[in-house]
């Protein structure tokens, strides 16, 4: 079963943000909500951590976020 999500990279890049602004959001527990992917269903030199897409979604809308790249 695949997930579809964005990466930190791919959603600090949708934002205009930095990744360490997004670890930062995780740590505390504020932002968009995130899934961790188990270790070994991840290829090598991808991240594990995924934004599910409809949550993405979501968090922009009640927040009033406009991509700034789609």
């Amino acid at each position: 079963m695949t997930e579809t999500g964005l990466t930190p990279p791919q959603l600090a890049d949708r934002w205009g943000l930095s990744q360490h602004t997004l670890r930062g959001w995780r740590v505390r527990g504020i932002g968009p909500p995130w899934v961790t992917r188990p270790r070994l269903g991840t290829p090598y030199g991808q991240s594990r951590v995924l934004y599910p897409l409809p949550g993405v979604l979501a968090f922009e809308e009640a927040q009033g976020i406009t991509p700034i790249n789609p």
